[in-house]
Formats: C-alpha cells, sequence, structure tokens
C-alpha cells in the first residue's frame, strides 16, 4: 500500500475526490439558491397570473353589467319611443278628428246658408214674378172687379190677425 501513496495517480484521486467534496456543499447550496429562486419567481409568476385573472373576471363581470345596464337603458329608451310616438299619433288623429268636424260643421253651416241664400232668392224672385202676374192680371180686369178683390183681402186680413 506504500507504493499507492507515492503515485501521483492515487494522490490525484485523492485531490479529485475532494475536490469533489469540497464543492459538493457550495454547489448543492448554488443549485439549491437558483432552484429556490426559480420556483419563487414562478410563484411569483402564478401569483401575478391569479392575480391578473381575477382582475380580468372582475372586469368581465363590470363589463357584463355595463352590457346589461345598456342594454336595460336601450329597452327603456325604445319603450319611452314607443309610448310617446304612440301619445303623439294620438293626439294627431284627435286634432285631425276635431279639425275635419269642425271642417264638417263649416260645410253644413254653409250649406244650410247655401239654402237659405237660394230659398230667399226664390222666394225673390217668386215675389217679383207673382208681383209681375199680379199686376197683368189687375190691369186686365175692371175697376169694379179690383175693388170687390180688395175689400176680399182686408177682410180676409182682419180675420187672421
Amino acid at each position: 500500500m506504500s507504493y499507492l501513496f507515492q503515485d501521483p495517480k492515487f494522490w490525484l484521486l485523492i485531490s479529485f475526490i475532494t475536490f469533489i467534496i469540497l464543492m459538493i456543499k457550495p454547489f448543492k447550496s448554488m443549485m439549491i439558491g437558483g432552484l429556490d429562486s426559480k420556483i419563487n419567481e414562478i410563484k411569483e409568476n402564478i401569483d401575478k397570473s391569479l392575480k391578473s385573472f381575477s382582475e380580468a373576471e372582475i372586469k368581465l363581470k363590470e363589463a357584463e353589467k355595463q352590457t346589461e345596464d345598456l342594454s336595460n337603458k336601450i329597452d327603456e329608451i325604445i319603450n319611452n319611443a314607443k309610448s310617446q310616438s304612440e301619445a303623439i299619433s294620438k293626439n294627431i288623429i284627435d286634432k285631425t278628428a276635431l279639425t275635419i268636424q269642425s271642417k264638417e260643421k263649416n260645410s253644413l253651416d254653409r250649406i244650410k246658408q247655401i239654402e237659405l241664400s237660394a230659398v230667399q232668392s226664390i222666394k225673390n224672385q217668386a215675389s217679383i214674378e207673382l208681383n209681375k202676374l199680379i199686376i197683368n192680371y189687375f190691369s186686365e180686369i175692371s175697376e169694379d172687379s179690383k175693388a170687390k178683390i180688395l175689400n176680399k183681402s182686408i177682410i180676409d186680413l182682419k180675420t187672421i190677425n
């Protein structure tokens, strides 16, 4: 075994084993430290991702709520527009009906006035024609007959009053 202590290969092996033993602890701590930092970094990334996911879910819910609110507002606006248009339509129909009734009444009044005017005109024309006939009749009859007719007319007028 003494020849082993003199062999450079042996001492190379011993120094290599010693080197390995001495390097295991720092290498191990370096590896573990690196792994720990990577694990912490991964955990932080996962936490950030979860936080971002939670924020995204909250924003999604807010957006859905806003969409629902907008939908409700749109429905409300449409319903208000429908009721207003119905009210305006009813108002226009009522005003049109009143206008038609007014024009119908005015037309009927005009027709009555025209009828009265026509009747009066016919009466005036008939009176003129009757006077002409009476004048012609009286011009052709004798004075005695005229006096009898006049007396009879006076008696008839007295009985009417």
